[in-house]
Parts: C-alpha cells; sequence; structure tokens
C-alpha cells in the first residue's frame, strides 16, 4: 500500500476506534477520493458496517472486523457491499464533495481492479502518461427500462463525436478467468446517429447472453487514426516470468486488429523487466513505461493493458489482471537470471570467428541447416540434445561437407546453446557451404556480406541455403554472384566459384549410389540389443552407417531441390510443372500409404507393417514419445481402414517440359539430359527419405534399449530424457543400486535446470547479444503447399493426437519430423507448423500427397493460431486466419 494511503487510513481507524468501544474495525477502500472520518462516523454508530459510494460506485467499506471480513472473500468491493447488506444492518449513503478528500493516493490493485468500465473510470481519476477517455456507463435495466433517456445522455455527453461501444459484463476481466475477446464491442459509431448507437448497444448486451439486464456496457470516445495499437503483458502470459509482452500493429491504423487476432502478422515484442530503457525501441520504450508505470501504481504484477498511439498521445483502453493462476516455481527466477548472464557472456566470447571460420558478425537460428527447433525442439532435453550432437551436429555435419567438396570445417560444433535453447552457428553454416578450392580472402567476403543480408533480413534464417547463399549449381548462377558481390570480388574469382559449385554439385550427384549402399548395410543389422560393450560402439556404428551417408543423401536432395527451382525462378517451368515433377516421386513415406492400403485388402499382414514403421514415433530424438509399434490397433488402425490406393501419374512428362529441362541444364553448365536430371532428382529426394527411414529404426531400438535399462531402476522414460548421454554412459557402468542413486541426483538437478530454461523467451534468431535481453519479431514466411483453400477446426498435436480426432481437422504442429507420417493419412484437413523449411520432411510428403499446407509460419503466429477454434487455410492466397 502506498504510504499516504496507509497513513490516511490509520487517521480513520484511529478516529472511529471508540464508536465500537474497541470492537476491532476493518477498513477498505479504492480509488482516488476517499471518505473523510466525519462524514461516518454517525451513522457507523447506528450499523454493523457502512458502505460509501461515489458517482454510483462502492469505494470504501468499514465495519465490525468479522462481518466486513466475512464479506471481503473474492476482493470484490461491488460483492462484498451486496454480502453485508444481505447479511445484515448497513448503512448506505453517497459521498458529497465536501465528504471526501482529493489527495491523489495509489489504489490498491485488488480493489481497483474490476470489470472494464470501473477500472477505466478510477483509473481516469489518476494522473499518468497515458489518455483515458471518461467511460459512459449503460446499464442493463436502463436499457430495458428507457432507451430513448439513454440515447438522450449519449448524445448529449459525447455530441457527434464518433464512438466506441465496449463490453463491461461481470464475467470478464476476473483473477482467474479473464473471457478476452468472448464478448462484443462496436467500434466507429456516429454518436449524433440514434439507430447506429442503439443498435451498437443492443449488440452488445445480446453478446453477454441470459442475465444481460444485470450487467452494463459502457462508450467512449473512439480514438483515430493510430499509429500503433497492441496490448502489453507485465508479465509473460503463459509462465508469468519477468518480461514485458508487446503484441502490436503498426500498419493497420485500427485498435482491435491484435485483440480481434485478425492481424495477420503482428509484431511482438519480449523485454526483460531488468534491460535498462535506454537499449530499447523509441515506441517500445514509451509502452514499457506506461507498463511500469501502472504496475507500481497498481501494487499488482501480473497485468493484461490494452493501448494505442495516436496524436503523440498513449491511450488506454483496458488494465486487467493476467487470468493465470499459476506461480512461479520456487528459485527459478534466480536460476533463470544466472543463465541468462551466462548466456550472455558466452556469446560475447563468441563474436570473434575461431579458424577456420571467416566472416564478420556471428548469427544463431534456431532453423537454419539443420534445424534443430524441428528435430529437437527449442528448449531440447539433455537425452535428445547430446544424441542430436553425438551423431549429426558435433562432428557429422562438417564431414560430411568436407567430403562433398566444401570446405574443411570438421572440429567446429554447428550446434550452440544459449540459456538452455538450440542455436545453429549460422557463421559456420555459410563457412560449410563455400567449396574448398576458394581462396580465403574470397570466402571471407561470401560469408560477411550474406551475414549482413540475413541480419537485415532475419525473416530468411530457415531459407538461408535458398535466398542467402549459393551452395551449388542452378540457372542464373554467374549473373546472381555478380550482382551480388561485383564490388568486392573480380571477374576471375566469380567465375572460379561458379565453377566450383558445378563441380561440387556433379560429384554429389555421382556419390548417389555408395551412400545408398552404406545404408543398405545399416538397414540389414538395425540394432542388436544390449550394452555390453557400452552405448558408445552403438553410436559410433549408427553415425557411421546412418547419419553420416543420410548427411550425404540430404545434402544432394537439397542440390536438386535448389536447381528445380531455380527452374521455375528463371521461367524455364511453371509452379504447376514443378508441382507435377515431384508428385512423382515415392519416397518411404508414401509406401507407407501404399503398405495400410495392401493391408487393408489382405495383401499384406499387419505384422509386416509394424515391423517396417512400427519405430516411428513424433518426436525422433524424444524418448518419451511412444513408438507406432507400441499400439499398433490405435496408430495403425484408422491409418489401414482409410488408407486409399495412391495415385499415380500414367502419362509421360511433355517433350516440351523435357526440352526446356534439357536447355536449362546446358546453361547451368551441367552436362546431363533432363531424363538423368529428373532420375537423379528422384533418387535424392527418396534417397534422404530412405536414409531417415533406416538410421531411425535403429536410433528407436537404441531408445527403447534405454528405457528397457532404467525401468529395474526406478527411472521413468522422462526421468532419463533429463540425463545427457555422457551421464547415462557414466550410469551404464555403475552397479545398479550406485547408478539408481547417482541418476536420481542428476535429475532433480536438470529438472531445476529445465525449469528455469521454459521462464526464458529467447528470439528463433539472435544476431545481437542484446538480443538475449530484449527481441522483436515480425512473423516468418511459411512455405504454402497446393494452392487450395480450405476451412476447418483446428486440433492442436502435442505429441501424436488420437487418429478417431484427426479427420477433417486443420492440424498444428511445433514441429513435425517421420513420425507424423501416419497423420497424413488420417483424413485431415490440413497441416500447420511452426517450424520447417522447404525442404524439410513435412514439406516433402505434403507436397507428394498434395496435402494442404503452411509450413514455419514461426513460433509466434502459431501461438496466435493456436488460440482459434477454425480456421481458413489459404494457400493460394497464402493468408492463415483463424477464429
Amino acid at each position: 500500500m502506498h504510504a499516504s494511503m496507509r497513513i490516511w487510513a490509520e487517521r480513520v481507524l484511529d478516529t472511529l476506534a471508540q464508536t465500537y468501544d474497541g470492537v476491532p474495525l476493518t477498513l477498505v477502500f479504492k480509488g482516488t477520493v476517499l471518505p473523510r472520518p466525519r462524514a461516518i462516523r454517525v451513522r457507523l454508530q447506528a450499523a454493523s458496517a457502512v458502505i460509501a459510494t461515489w458517482r454510483g460506485e462502492c469505494r470504501f467499506i468499514v465495519g465490525r472486523t468479522q462481518a466486513v471480513r466475512e464479506a471481503l472473500e473474492g476482493w470484490d468491493l461491488d460483492e462484498a457491499a451486496d454480502r453485508l447488506g444481505q447479511a445484515g444492518d448497513v448503512a448506505r449513503f453517497e459521498l458529497e464533495e465536501d465528504e471526501v478528500s482529493s489527495e491523489p493516493l495509489a489504489p490498491v490493485g485488488r480493489l481497483v481492479l474490476g470489470d472494464k468500465a470501473r477500472t477505466l473510470d478510477l483509473l481516469s481519476e489518476l494522473h499518468g502518461p497515458w489518455c483515458i477517455s471518461p467511460p459512459h456507463i449503460v446499464r442493463g435495466e436502463d436499457w430495458a427500462r428507457d432507451r430513448d433517456a439513454v440515447l438522450r445522455r449519449v448524445r448529449e455527453r459525447f455530441g457527434s463525436d464518433r464512438v466506441v461501444v465496449r463490453s463491461s459484463c461481470s464475467a470478464e476481466d476476473a483473477w482467474t478467468e479473464s473471457n478476452a475477446g468472448r464478448f462484443l464491442s462496436v467500434l466507429d459509431v456516429d454518436a449524433d446517429d440514434a439507430v447506429a448507437v442503439g443498435g451498437a448497444i443492443s449488440d452488445v448486451f445480446d453478446s453477454y447472453g441470459p442475465g444481460a439486464a444485470k450487467e452494463k456496457v459502457f462508450l467512449q470516445s473512439y480514438v483515430h487514426p493510430v499509429s500503433e495499437s497492441g496490448v502489453l503483458m507485465a508479465r509473460h502470459p503463459e509462465t508469468l516470468a519477468s518480461y514485458w509482452v508487446v503484441a502490436s500493429d503498426v500498419s493497420s491504423g485500427r485498435t482491435d486488429q491484435i485483440t480481434s487476432g485478425a492481424l495477420e502478422k503482428p509484431s511482438s515484442a519480449y523485454v526483460e523487466h531488468g534491460v535498462p530503457r535506454g537499449l530499447l525501441p523509441d515506441s517500445l520504450r514509451r509502452v514499457v513505461t506506461v507498463g511500469r508505470e501502472l504496475v507500481k501504481l497498481m501494487g499488482v504484477e501480473a497485468l493484461d493493458i490494452e493501448f494505442a498511439l495516436a496524436g503523440g498521445d498513449f491511450h488506454l483502453f483496458q488494465v486487467r489482471p493476467i487470468a493465470r493462476g499459476a506461480s512461479l516455481p520456487e528459485g527459478s527466477e534466480v536460476r533463470r537470471a544466472m543463465l541468462l548472464a551466462d548466456a550472455c557472456t558466452a556469446h560475447q566470447a563468441l563474436l570473434r570467428p575461431q579458424a577456420p571460420v571467416v566472416g564478420d558478425g556471428p548469427v544463431y537460428s534456431t532453423m537454419t541447416d539443420w534445424n534443430p527447433a524441428e528435430m529437437i525442439g527449442r528448449r531440447p532435453l539433455p537425452l535428445a540434445r547430446t544424441l542430436y550432437g553425438r551423431l549429426i551436429t558435433d562432428r557429422t555435419w562438417a564431414e560430411q561437407r568436407a567430403a562433398y567438396g566444401y570446405r574443411d570445417l570438421r572440429g567446429i560444433p554447428l550446434l550452440r546453446d544459449f540459456a538452455g535453447h538450440a542455436y545453429v552457428d549460422v557463421r559456420a553454416s555459410l563457412n560449410s557451404f563455400i567449396p574448398a578450392v576458394t581462396p580465403a580472402r574470397v570466402a571471407e567476403v561470401l560469408v560477411t556480406r550474406q551475414l549482413a543480408r540475413l541480419a537485415h533480413a532475419p525473416e530468411l534464417h530457415d531459407k538461408v541455403e535458398f535466398e542467402i547463399a549459393d551452395t551449388c549449381a542452378s540457372l542464373g548462377l554467374r549473373e546472381r554472384l555478380r550482382r551480388l558481390y561485383a564490388s568486392a570480388l573480380d571477374a576471375g574469382e566469380l567465375d572460379a566459384l561458379a565453377t566450383a559449385l558445378r563441380d561440387i554439385t556433379l560429384h554429389g550427384l555421382a556419390d548417389l549410389p555408395a551412400q545408398v549402399e552404406q545404408v543398405e548395410r545399416l538397414r540389414s543389422h538395425p540394432f542388436a540389443p544390449g550394452f555390453e560393450a557400452g552405448l558408445g560402439p552403438i553410436l559410433a556404428r549408427l553415425r557411421e552407417l546412418g547419419t553420416l551417408p543420410f548427411a550425404h543423401l540430404a545434402r544432394t536432395a537439397f542440390v536438386v531441390t535448389a536447381l528445380l527451382k531455380s527452374f521455375v525462378r528463371e521461367g524455364v517451368m511453371d509452379s504447376g510443372e514443378q508441382r507435377e515433377v515431384l508428385q512423382r516421386i515415392r519416397t518411404v513415406a508414401g509406401q507407407l500409404q501404399a503398405d495400410a492400403f495392401r493391408v487393408r485388402r489382405g495383401e499384406l499382414g499387419l505384422e509386416a507393417l509394424v515391423a517396417e514403421f512400427g519405430h516411428l514415433r513424433p518426436g525422433t530424438y524424444d524418448i518419451r514419445m511412444p513408438r507406432y509399434g507400441a499400439d499398433p490397433e490405435r496408430y495403425f488402425g484408422p491409418l489401414i481402414s482409410g488408407a486409399e490406393e495412391p495415385f499415380r501419374h500414367e502419362a509421360p512428362l511433355s517433350r516440351s517440359l523435357h526440352d526446356r529441362l534439357g536447355a536449362g541444364l546446358r546453361s547451368a553448365g551441367l552436362s546431363m539430359t533432363s531424363e538423368v536430371f529428373l532420375a537423379h532428382l528422384g533418387a535424392g529426394i527418396a534417397g534422404r527419405e530412405y536414409g531417415k527411414h533406416v538410421f531411425t529404426k535403429t536410433l528407436s531400438g537404441v531408445l527403447e534399449y534405454l528405457a528397457e535399462w532404467g525401468e529395474p531402476l526406478g527411472l521413468s522414460r522422462d526421468d532419463l530424457s533429463h540425463l545427457s548421454l555422457k551421464q547415462v554412459e557414466t550410469a551404464l557402468a555403475l552397479p545398479p543400486r550406485e547408478a539408481r542413486s547417482w541418476c536420481r541426483d542428476a535429475v532433480e538437478e536438470a529438472r531445476e535446470h529445465a525449469a528455469a530454461v521454459n521462464l526464458i523467451e529467447l528470439p528463433d534468431i539472435l544476431v545481437r547479444t542484446s538480443h538475449l535481453l530484449f527481441h522483436v519479431s515480425s512473423g516468418e514466411q511459411p512455405l504454402f503447399v497446393t494452392q487450395a483453400c480450405v476451412r476447418a477446426p483446428v486440433l492442436v498435436a502435442d505429441g501424436l493426437p488420437d487418429p478417431e480426432r484427426v479427420r477433417g481437422n486443420i492440424v498444428l504442429l511445433e514441429r513435425a519430423d517421420p513420425g507424423y507420417d501416419g497423420l497424413l493419412a488420417l483424413g485431415v484437413a490440413g497441416i500447420v507448423t511452426a517450424y520447417g523449411g522447404a525442404n524439410s520432411h513435412m514439406a516433402v510428403r505434403c507436397t507428394e500427397l498434395q496435402l494442404p499446407a503452411a509450413i514455419g509460419v514461426g513460433r509466434e503466429q502459431f501461438r496466435r493460431l493456436s488460440g482459434g477454434r477454425v480456421m481458413t487455410l489459404d494457400c493460394g492466397g497464402r493468408r492463415l486466419v483463424h477464429e
């Protein structure tokens, strides 16, 4: 409580102390005008409690402690006043001007925050860095009794101004439930138009449903035009962590686009509470400053604030508590602060490149190259993170690139961790796509310019290999290199680079059969249960015969896909022809659908289907996720019952297309026919999916055996997910009792660490150290698959959803690896993913099946879409609209 309020309250109670001969009194109040003691002394002598109102609102209750405190349950003064009135003798009166103190005292948040109209009315009495149009309240009973009188008072108050008619229902803006957006508000109504105003008031009351006569709506002056509008959360709305979270609209000029969810790509900002204001952009600094003032004024930290900036003024539309009952885990905020401090230190230490890496200005991304956000999540748990590192991002990634003909970066990790978040080192990634024969000076120019372009257009961080860097031969390559780098490199250097990229392309295509042969060796002996020689040899074999050849196959698949895209970009073929070419490629995931159809027809046994595909799990590296084979009836049953014969293109591709492809290949310096290229295209894309299928079968076997090892030790799958590979290998060497105790301690520590990590919000692309403390994002550019437009209910899937719930829904997946293949054949209306790019597994699968999809919409847009009940997925119009 503000110091002056406390002094005033003590003075009132001292003055009234003798009224009940020493019986304890309780005083509660709200607002900025408060009764003088003499105004209530006489009334209190004749009643157990006194209720004082000011301008029709309950502002003050004083009375016997027992009676008042029993009535105060819930901390709402209006409710308390009603309970007191029903319980006994209560004196009510309306305060006169000479009976109040007008000293501007800070209100107590739990007594000020109530329905929307009352809160704004109270705040309008205070002086702060904001403007509030005083609300004109219309009560339901008044509206039902005499509409003409209500409309007359509206005209008297607003004249011919434009107004907004807003909801102020008792069911919204509560401490445990906000019902935000549930009730109607009507913007931009002519106050002089009685028909329009009356219709708007009726519509808002109608949106309440039964009991509207006991509710109220209110009118305010309509603020327009606005330069920015949005919502400020004084705490993270999901975790209550110490962030200012700002969702804003700087483009529409309206005030309702954020709250209605209609804005396609809102700007979202996350600002640490302790960030110095000088680091923030001007408009963001102003919003946060108002937030700080309101939190201080209300004495409530978790506030939800609606605002708009117009004509240089900050307009306040709503202040309510964030309706969340949970509290932060004990000690988690301290851990969180330490993790962020360590992350800042680590980022600073990595500013200068480590040889052989070259290039100025490091950039880190969750979705570039090997895309950790899609494969293991943004905040991976230790087992998944270290498995991914051991098998791919510690060494395999660089070994494969060096063998392919690119620069040798072995010894440089691709993945870096900042505050428990997994990031790809984009500078290292870009270095790894430069031909090994390229001189160091040229490499440094290329990487520095590519990093600068990415920093300028961060929304391309999941499309680096298509939009930022040239990593293989393609149509128009020499002209594009000259356009981008001619000011820093001479013609000879650029020609040499183009030639080197052509040679790498041809070498990669020629190496395809050898890599598939390696995968076949792993397929013939996927996994022999038992860790007698330790986990190391098993993972080493999996890396050598699984992830390393898969990395080769994935690189080749990218090369042929990039070349195909360049045909479209340069006008050799259109997007429809591109889709037709890709649909003809049969991947191992398409084989799942075909085999399910064969089972349905009795041509194949269920056991054979489970043997081939039962290892799939949604979350390839996540031991917590169940395999399809763990419950065949549940996961394969609906797939089989709904299976249809796969569509096959009977007619060959046109001669015209072959001729155009052949001419395009010759212009790119690639001496091959269109038939040979299309064969490489099919073999590369199918080979990548096949290699992934084979190595994940062995990986799934390793995870299942780990689960069996942990079970007698009392270690659940969730426990094991919190252990790193190194910790697992240590425990495997210990006697069972000692291993159990050692693992329990490690798991407990890891859980505390994970709890703190989950309170941290970091951007998907990290350019400066300050981005660890605040960042602004404006939405991603998703890949839309097909030209279809579908409207359907939304199903948000965390893991593999119940197959019975999938049919006819647009399914939202944060990330989608091969474990979700079975989902696609269950009659889904469409797919939307937060992460993934044009070359991701889900993009390939949806293209193959011609299933409407938006791949890689980004974290913020995914969160927004997840809150809707129905969605329109308009792939042709490149729009996502939720209702």
